[in-house]
């Protein structure tokens, strides 16, 4: 489920499609489609055994596998005219269907170095000899002296996909495209394997290439485009290709040639050479549909699956002496690992080997439904609709392989969760059991390569609680098969964006197509009873007024979908009653993704380390965009306060915190010590990268109406002095403090009386340690401001929290607030003008005394806290927020257009 959200990002993709939709259909007209040749201008087979990726080279894997016979039956039956084969380097494939007598364009795509820019990229090239090859393939070490030797023998060469370049580079300099529309006249503007957007701002920047542009680019850069069969005068040609490496899509994305006379022309001249004629002429008009990164994401899944059943070990030492930047290398060492994992499981190997089959029309036989265990029988059952599709209907092809890999995915890590549970000894009650201290301690693993892969004791025996030999091998086959349904839609979605800070300085320059500037903010608490979930649920009421450009998800299993919040349900719910009485609800990782895909967003903010922040990472990655981290929790200040752990086992969890929040573009802290802690050598963040935010005010929807304490209170009336607080019953929230810091206080002030509000796990305890006590447990919002209207002095004893929304709570009903001299209260208490700052349990009590010994003043502090809200207002508060998050606000955004 999603909530509804804003037109602008909503219609991004929409509005790219239609638009694209109707240049698609503009250039169908441009020619009599009897006079036409069909021909896909970019495909592959086998033989493009060389990868130019990195990881492929490392791993010894070739880009595909697929027969040349395959390919060429998959090009005719979705109605190829002509044929070509544009492997990597080289047009081995041509040459051979050539020996068997066919009719080929001989073609290929050579990767050409680019001096100066210190990058490759890709020349689609047609019409050559064997003799040619062997030269291209010598030029292609220089891109300049390659396209200078294809013009001189006429060869016609085609730049595809121009927007997706390949460089280790973190930028591409915008110069280079001006000397591409030198180099090039004919440019792949429609590519079955890419994303609707670069294909709309190709077009919009071939199109926009008019002479005098190019004179001026001419004179700029001393390149004569003539050198390179380039007529400045002449429109670009725009082609189109399905770049297929599976004979998934082969044909269904290509160009149409326009031949004049072409019946006649067919009777004594090769389809091939006029297919030629035509591209040299410039009389080709591209055909197809974009897929997003849906074909894509079928594509690597049908690799994967191959994969899995093809890879041979590409050896430790050979990665590690191989080209490559040690990131790449630990990745590939995972991805073999996985793969060989994948391989070694009989079950396993079959299932990719029947997605493989399923990809291509084949359904499971007879048999293996039969025997098929019943928890995987709806794996075969998408299996099924995977083929039947792919023959019955291959215009539903790319949605129902999709639709089913999701609901796969989310089956079988609901089957992996139920696996989970039923491992756990349920005599052992592991999960109530389960605490902050035993986590921790255990948090570890053997350095010693045989302890950590036989596990060891000191008396030889088997430990823990559970049997992992037969838990890995339960979880064995869900796991394995949902990281290659994930892993295909994490690679195809990282290989589209992985130059995305190009695409958007690329879209802005041409000053169309830009890409939404929006957040999807996950949190993994909001409508539930604690203070992070009252923040963030303040958070998004501002944002739904203002409609600001921020959308939040959560999931959980009863909150409702709103504007711009998208609620998807749990696969899986666990509860650790001491571990805080927190609630752990496990997202679907790929519906997440889908939303934030289909949503336009362009960043994630974070404010959780639960679930969600395993979620947003993979985002971050998979996307290629900033993520950033709201810090709500001071998880050293909870150890310090709930646990018996030493400095040494609460350092596992620092470095564990300084991994994590490394991760992140940035961290925003609700107080000052906070920013210092992270960026000093403890924690080593850039200043640069912590932004000092804060909470803001809520405006009341509500008349608030003070509390009687007479109402409230047996025997009091408005004179009784009394002292309120309101959090969760907590440890760590000091409220085991209460009662010596009241009965301190009473001694002076034999009539002070006490309200609490709130509930958790320190209720009991704190109800038998102050029987004299009002408990009010949990109240709403409204019944909240009407105690703080009518009793007299907020007392909060915690020195966990980093802000303390209480504190303006209370000040905007105009309650003074007594707190512990630290981070957050001393951030936002004016000692002694509308509260007090202390150090001590005594000093907190004595506090108390002198403030009910000294009434005159309580006027004067009311009036002190009310005027302190109003620095805590949301509007600037909210503008500095998106402003640290590279966000316009509503004004900024109106002035943008206007300007437009």
């Amino acid at each position: 489920m999603a909530g509804r959200t804003s037109l602008q990002h909503a219609t991004f993709r929409d509005d790219l499609h239609a638009e694209f939709k109707r240049y698609l259909m503009a250039e169908s007209a441009r020619f009599d489609r009897a006079e036409c040749l069909r021909i896909d201008f970019h495909c592959h087979d086998h033989n493009s055994d060389v990868p130019d990726e990195l990881w492929g080279r490392i791993l010894g894997l070739p880009e595909t596998w697929l027969k040349t016979s395959k390919l060429v039956k998959c090009l005719q039956g979705n109605g190829s005219d002509v044929l070509t084969i544009t492997n990597h380097n080289n047009a081995r494939s041509c040459w051979k269907l050539l020996e068997k007598g066919l009719d080929v364009l001989v073609g290929a795509e050579f990767t050409c170095f680019f001096p100066g820019h210190d990058l490759y990229l890709h020349v689609l090239t047609y019409g050559f000899t064997p003799e040619q090859e062997a030269v291209l393939n010598r030029k292609r070490a220089d891109v300049y002296d390659f396209l200078r030797y294809a013009a001189e023998h006429d060869i016609p060469v085609i730049q595809p996909h121009p927007l997706y370049l390949y460089t280790r580079q973190p930028g591409i300099n915008p110069e280079l495209y001006e000397k591409l529309a030198l180099l090039f006249q004919n440019f792949e503007v429609l590519n079955g394997q890419r994303d609707v957007w670069q294909s709309v701002l190709t077009l919009h920047w071939a199109q926009g290439l008019t002479e005098e542009k190019l004179r001026r680019y001419s004179r700029k850069h001393g390149i004569d485009a003539t050198d390179f069969g380039v007529s400045i005068e002449r429109a670009k040609t725009l082609t189109g290709g399905s770049d297929d490496h599976m004979g998934l899509s082969a044909g269904q994305c290509g160009s149409s040639l326009w031949v004049p006379d072409l019946a006649r022309r067919l009777r004594d001249t090769a389809a091939s050479t006029l297919a030629l004629e035509a591209l040299r002429a410039g009389r080709v008009a591209p055909f197809g549909d974009v897929g997003e990164n849906q074909k894509l994401n079928i594509a690597l899944l049908d690799y994967f699956a191959q994969a899995a059943t093809r890879i041979e070990d590409p050896g430790l030492l050979r990665m590690l002496f191989h080209r490559g930047e040690l990131k790449d290398k630990v990745a590939c060492f995972a991805v073999a690992n996985a793969l060989l994992e994948l391989k070694k499981h009989k079950k396993t190997q079959m299932f990719v080997s029947f997605v493989h089959d399923a990809l291509h029309g084949k359904k499971p036989d007879w048999l293996v439904r039969w025997n098929v265990s019943k928890d995987y029988r709806f794996c075969v059952k998408h299996l099924e609709k995977i083929a039947d599709s792919r023959r019955d209907a291959p215009d539903q092809f790319v949605p129902a392989v999709n639709e089913a890999v999701a609901d796969m995915f989310r089956g079988l890590s609901k089957l992996a969760i139920k696996r989970l549970r039923a491992s756990i000894p349920k005599s052992d009650d592991l999960l109530s059991d389960l605490s902050t201290e035993s986590l921790i301690r255990s948090f570890e693993i053997p350095s010693q390569l045989s302890a950590m892969l036989l596990g060891s004791t000191a008396s030889g025996k088997k430990s823990g609680k559970l049997d992992f030999k037969e838990l890995l091998d339960q979880l064995a086959f869900p796991a394995l098969i949902g990281v290659v349904l994930a892993g295909a839609q994490f690679a195809s979605t990282r290989a589209l964006y992985e130059n995305r800070e190009f695409l958007n300085t690329f879209a802005r320059q041409l000053g169309r197509s830009q890409h939404p500037q929006r957040a999807l903010y996950l949190t993994d608490t909001l409508r539930d009873k604690n203070g992070v979930s009252n923040s963030l649920s303040g958070k998004l009421a501002e944002i739904q007024r203002k409609d600001l450009p921020i959308d939040f998800l959560i999931c959980h299993a009863d909150a409702a979908p709103e504007p711009q919040l998208h609620v998807v349900q749990p696969l899986a719910e666990f509860s650790f009653p001491k571990l805080a009485e927190q609630t752990f609800r496990i997202p679907d990782l790929l519906e997440i993704a889908n939303i934030f895909y289909r949503g336009g967003y362009d960043r994630i903010v974070c404010s959780t380390e639960g679930p969600m922040v395993v979620v947003a990472l993979f985002l971050k990655h998979m996307f290629n965009v900033p993520a950033h981290f709201f810090m709500h929790t001071d998880w050293m200040d909870f150890l310090r306060h709930t646990t018996d752990l030493n400095q040494h086992e609460r350092d596992r969890i620092r470095r564990l915190l300084r991994t994590l929040y490394h991760q992140f573009d940035s961290v925003f802290v609700l107080n000052s010590d906070h920013r210092a802690w992270l960026t000093g050598h403890e924690m080593g963040l850039a200043e640069s990268a912590v932004h000092l935010t804060a909470h803001h005010t809520e405006p009341a929807t509500f008349n608030v109406v003070a509390t009687r304490k007479s109402e409230l209170i047996p025997g009091a009336n408005a004179s009784t002095p009394v002292l309120f607080t309101a959090c969760r019953i907590s440890k760590e929230k000091g409220v085991l403090e209460l009662p010596e810091i009241y009965h301190q206080a009473r001694l002076a002030i034999p009539d002070l009386k006490l309200v609490i509000a709130g509930s958790g796990p320190a209720e009991s305890k704190l109800r038998k340690a102050l029987p004299e006590a009002t408990f009010l447990g949990w109240v709403d919002r409204q019944q909240l401001a009407q105690l703080y209207a009518g009793l007299d002095l907020f007392v909060f004893p915690s020195k966990f929290d980093t802000f303390g929304n209480v504190i303006l709570e209370a000040f905007s009903q105009g309650m003074p607030v007594l707190a512990y001299n630290c981070k957050g209260p001393k951030d936002i208490i004016q000692n002694g003008r509308n509260g007090y700052l202390v150090d001590s349990i005594d000093a907190m009590s004595e506090r108390i005394v002198q403030h009910f010994e000294s009434r005159e003043r309580h006027a004067a502090m009311r009036r002190e806290a009310l005027k302190r809200v109003a620095d805590y207002q949301a509007e600037p508060i909210m503008r500095q927020f998106l402003q640290d998050l590279g966000l316009q606000g509503p004004a900024e955004r109106v002035a943008q257009r206007t300007a437009a």
